[in-house]
């Protein structure tokens, strides 16, 4: 089926070349990290960032920050994983995405278990569990509350 919009009077959403820019290179770093190329993947996260942060989008930047939270856990660099995950936290609660805030929650947790601060991965889990639990993301409720669960039997 044709759209009734002709090609002469249809445009771009404004801002929509810099949004799918950004999307892009989010999307290039994902592949990156998943084809196990994690130095390029933090190349397009953190240019992706870069980005998000010129242009004022601060979800973007909460996504980024989540993004090379991720791949710094899978290099096995913990602390600066968990400063990546933090500054994600912070702006998720700064733009009221709850659900971006309990999945920072879920990546604290699960950062803070490979350091053996299982206080923290307990604390995480729980906030995260709750957070699923208030806005009704039943996924992340159970794996929050598994997880929760585990860690506090130890």
């Amino acid at each position: 089926m044709r759209s009734s919009t002709t090609r002469s009077n249809w445009r771009l959403p404004r801002g929509w070349a810099n949004r799918r820019g950004r999307g892009a290179y989010a999307d290039l770093g994902t592949a990156y990290k998943s084809l196990g190329d994690l130095d390029k993947a933090i190349e397009y996260h953190t240019q992706r960032l870069a980005i998000a942060t010129e242009v004022g989008d601060r979800a973007g930047e909460g996504r980024a920050y989540a993004n090379l939270g991720n791949t710094y856990q899978s290099l096995g660099d913990f602390s600066l994983a968990i400063e990546y995950h933090t500054q994600d936290l912070a702006i998720a609660k700064e733009v009221g995405d709850r659900a971006r805030e309990g999945g920072a929650y879920c990546n604290l947790g699960m950062c803070h278990m490979h350091v053996g601060e299982y206080v923290k991965v307990v604390a995480f889990y729980e906030r995260s569990h709750a957070m699923s639990t208030k806005i009704g993301i039943g996924h992340m409720q159970t794996k929050a509350a598994l997880l929760s669960y585990v860690w506090a039997s130890r």
